[in-house]
């Protein structure tokens, strides 16, 4: 029995010992380590083969490799972490670098980056601030990919970007090691020199004090993660300068400001000089294709706005705009932020900038379409408040020391100088310094905005031939009302305070001014036509009037502060922009569509503008209303039993609701030129019988064509060529209206919110790329089912719809009042098809509901202080 006992007891497999406890083992993961590193030193110590060396950096990358596994389980695990001690007294970084640095691989260099990556991620032995770790890092980086030896890819150069971000992020969290990888040896006084010899920089090149640095400023204008890296650590380093005084005096000697202008400047000289804004076939959007628009450009130089090319320069122009903004955002040193805005006004706006602007024509192909594009895309862009003065008033010339026209308080203001702290020496030499290196030889080469600034510009091109032209200036118009309004007065408007004594306008004359518009929109497409184009205009407009309108602070005695100077300041009667704008308008059904669009888009910017009365170009002016005898009407019994204030209460109503008589010799210069425009419908019509019937189908194609569209697919031609515009803004969510209505209307848009964002209406709408363009062969008014058969032709006696369409009409030359045109008063014969004045007769018609949409929304967010109700 024993021996069965044992002989079955044998034949039993014997229990596994416990599992293996390496990981748990300090001791035995550094054995582990150092058998991996040992294999590394005697792979390096070994003479260079050129034969075999090919298979010795594939055993390299390997046993590298192998380090970074063991580093990344040694952080897990638990400690003491013998490894990482182990790493850090034997300084095995230096060995690592070294290798990468001779074996000039950029796989070996890969895996040695991700060592270095593991023991800075392993926030142990203090490595950041180690100045042979810093040494070996920057030494390898430095001769990797600054020396142009080794060709790296684009994971490679990520991944050092990475480890420098993150010793960029280190840095700003613990100041104390900023001088390990920071020394600084600059001597200012040796710019005296270097201006003195005419060097072609500013500022002095110390890429060994800091190389962490000059490496990052090299790819910020790299896309992808590379660029990312390098712009946020960057900033991590502007942002140090507030807390070192050391780094705040080397950055403002060095030429890094200097390398930042430049590159900002380098990056807007890549955009073409001459650009088309015109829209390729392919994506042309249906309210164009339903006019007489030429994609066709006279000089097959200009470069396309819609060009694949031309976006990437213009987003990556735009991307280092904005990170500039972010750098004086994060610059935490007064005199840092002071030398860089030095840059950007003397390198970038003076040098590359105004040149440009002055350099613009309107007959070489588009370099005056070029410069005014890219100035709105830049002022789309822009947030900080000091880079838009700063460039604001330099191009429009206004003075330093004061704006324009200051406006509402809500808005932000620069920093004056005197509240900060006084430059030191070495900024004020700096910028003493680049003020003569950019000096001109001869004095009299000097060209300032005083003599031809963007104001000039602006003007010449609103009246420019060029539809391209005009269209470019009215688009900066709207975007500088939008965005930058306080700049516009004084400059581009022709304001003058109101005075206190002015009468004020009343709701009696709102009322009359009300049916009067409306009337005009009635006689241009008829009542039908305006149903369902009201009621979402007022909701858009309501929704930019009170974005304008900041909100008011109770203060101890439960009294609030007037924040806001609503009516305070009034267009001047002879305002060379108004009478342009007033011009152009003239021409509304000869001129391009986008032109008009974009025209209508300016009117109203600056009639939502709270600032500005009405009076004169819009709304009647108070002091020549005039009132029938019987203004008061009967006298009522019970008026004899009020009080004396209930009587001056009921006297002042009475006063406010009076309708006064509307005289065409004071209607306001826009009522004026619309009515004009009436007439020469009118002549239309009767030239064209069934234009009704035309211009009800235009207006069924413009909202079919909407539905047509890719909803994902956002209008192009209204918002930037360049980019997506930031005037977007979102449709009011609130259901009820505090916008008293006078008749039964619909809705309707504002162009500019609708059209910029794409928002549902029949103009907007249309905008959008129609994936098949409707031809007007195609368009039939007729909606009975025998008209719309392919097998009934047409009457032998009626000619078809294309030959309608296609007729050209003739608008003869029109006389304007001198009084609201300046210049030639005489208006040169114009002519276009039947098809392209009935997309603008059906524009035209909005523009004169959204008018309407203005006064009564204006009168209902700023109640008395834009009309009298008592």
């Amino acid at each position: 029995m024993d021996f069965w006992s044992r002989l079955i007891g044998g034949a039993q497999t014997p229990k596994k010992p416990p599992p293996n406890t390496l990981a748990n083992d300090p001791q035995a993961r550094l054995i582990r380590f150092k058998n991996v590193f040992n294999k590394v030193l005697e792979l390096c110590n070994r003479p260079l083969n050129i034969s075999r060396q090919p298979k010795q950096l594939g055993q390299l990358r390997s046993l590298l490799d192998r380090v970074v596994v063991l580093l990344r389980e040694e952080t897990r695990a638990p400690v003491p972490h013998t490894c990482l001690q182990y790493a850090a007294s034997s300084q095995i970084y230096t060995v690592v670098g070294r290798a990468a640095t001779v074996g000039q691989n950029e796989a070996v260099t890969h895996a040695a980056i991700g060592i270095f990556a593991a023991l800075i991620d392993s926030e142990e032995e203090d490595f950041l601030a180690n100045a042979s770790f810093a040494r070996s890092l920057m030494r390898l980086i430095t001769r990797v990919i600054d020396s142009g030896n080794v060709l790296v890819g684009v994971d490679t150069e990520t991944a050092i970007l990475e480890v420098l971000f993150t010793v960029a992020a280190k840095i700003r969290l613990q100041p104390e090691i900023l001088s390990v990888w920071f020394r600084s040896t600059a001597k200012p006084e040796l710019e005296d020199v270097f201006v003195k010899e005419n060097r072609s920089f500013v500022g002095i090149t110390q890429k060994d004090d800091f190389p962490l640095c000059y490496l990052l400023i090299d790819r910020v204008h790299h896309e992808g993660r590379i660029g990312d890296f390098a712009r946020t650590g960057l900033l991590y380093i502007f942002e140090a300068t507030g807390r070192s005084s050391d780094l705040e005096e080397w950055v403002v000697s060095s030429d890094l400001p200097t390398l930042m202008a430049s590159g900002l400047g380098a990056l807007y000289s890549q955009l073409s000089r001459e650009l088309s804004i015109l829209h390729p076939d392919a994506t042309l959007p249906a309210v164009l294709a339903m006019s007489d628009y030429s994609t066709t450009h006279h000089r097959a130089t200009a470069e396309s706005a819609f060009s694949e090319k031309h976006r990437g320069h213009m987003a990556t122009f735009l991307s280092y705009l904005a990170f500039w903004q972010d750098v004086l955002d994060h610059c935490r040193s007064a005199d840092v932020k002071q030398t860089l805005l030095d840059h950007f006004q003397i390198l970038f706006l003076q040098q590359l900038l105004y040149p440009s602007l002055l350099q613009s024509s309107d007959t070489d192909a588009g370099s005056s379409v070029a410069v005014l594009t890219y100035l709105t895309a830049m002022l789309e862009s822009l947030e900080y408040p000091v880079l838009i003065q700063m460039m604001l008033n330099y191009l429009l010339a206004i003075k330093e020391d004061h704006l324009a026209i200051p406006v509402a308080a809500s808005v932000p203001r620069t920093p004056v100088r005197p509240t900060m702290p006084p430059r030191s020496p070495t900024a004020l030499k700096r910028r003493q310094s680049l003020l003569l290196m950019t000096m001109p030889k001869d004095p009299a080469d000097a060209v300032e905005p005083n003599m031809f600034n963007l104001v000039d510009l602006v003007l010449n091109s609103v009246g420019s031939k060029n539809d391209q032209t005009a269209y470019a200036a009215l688009r900066l118009l709207s975007t500088t009302m939008a965005r930058q309004k306080r700049f516009a007065f004084g400059t581009f408007l022709k304001v003058q305070r109101s005075s206190s004594n002015a009468p004020p306008r009343t709701v009696g004359a709102l009322e009359v001014e009300l049916e009067q518009y409306m009337e005009l929109a009635t006689l241009i497409n008829g009542e039908s036509a305006a149903d369902g184009a009201f009621s979402s205009l007022t909701d858009d407009l309501r929704y930019t009037i009170e974005a304008q309108v900041p909100f008011t602070v109770p203060t101890q005695d439960n009294r609030t502060v007037d924040s806001i100077g609503a009516g305070a300041y009034s267009l001047s009667a002879d305002d060379p922009l108004l009478h342009s704008l007033a011009a152009r308008l003239r021409t509304f059904f000869t001129n391009s569509v986008d032109v008009n669009l974009a025209l209508t888009q300016a009117i109203v910017s600056v009639a939502t503008c709270v600032e500005l009365r009405l009076d004169t170009w819009v709304a009647l002016v108070p002091s020549t209303y005039g009132f029938a005898e019987d203004a008061f009407g009967p006298q009522r019994s019970w008026q004899a039993y009020l009080e004396d204030e209930e009587k001056d209460a009921w006297t002042a109503l009475q006063q406010a609701s009076r309708r006064p008589i509307w005289s065409e010799e004071h209607a306001p210069i826009l009522y004026t030129t619309l009515q004009a425009l009436n007439r020469e419908l009118e002549g239309v019509r009767a030239t064209v019988p069934q234009i009704g019937q035309l211009l009800a189908g235009r207006q069924n194609m413009l909202q079919a064509a909407s539905l047509d569209a890719p909803p994902s697919e956002p209008p192009s031609l209204m918002s930037s060529p360049t980019q997506a515009s930031m005037l977007d803004v979102p449709k009011s969510s609130q259901g009820h209206s505090l916008i008293p209505s006078t008749s039964s209307l619909g809705h309707g848009r504002d162009k500019a919110t609708n059209i910029a964002a794409g928002l549902p209406s029949p103009l907007s709408r249309s905008l959008a790329p129609s994936p098949t363009l409707s031809r007007p062969s195609d368009i039939n008014t007729d909606n009975s089912p025998s008209a719309r058969s392919i097998f009934q032709p047409p009457p032998p006696e009626t000619p078809s719809t294309t030959d309608v369409l296609m007729r050209i009409m003739t608008f003869p030359a029109a006389e304007q009042s001198a009084n609201h045109v300046t210049g030639d008063a005489r208006l040169d014969q114009r002519s276009a098809s039947l098809n392209h004045v009935l997309t603008n007769i059906v524009i035209l018609q909005e523009f004169a509901l959204e008018l309407v949409a203005v006064l009564q929304v204006r009168a209902a967010v700023l109640g008395e202080k834009e009309v009298r109700y008592s």
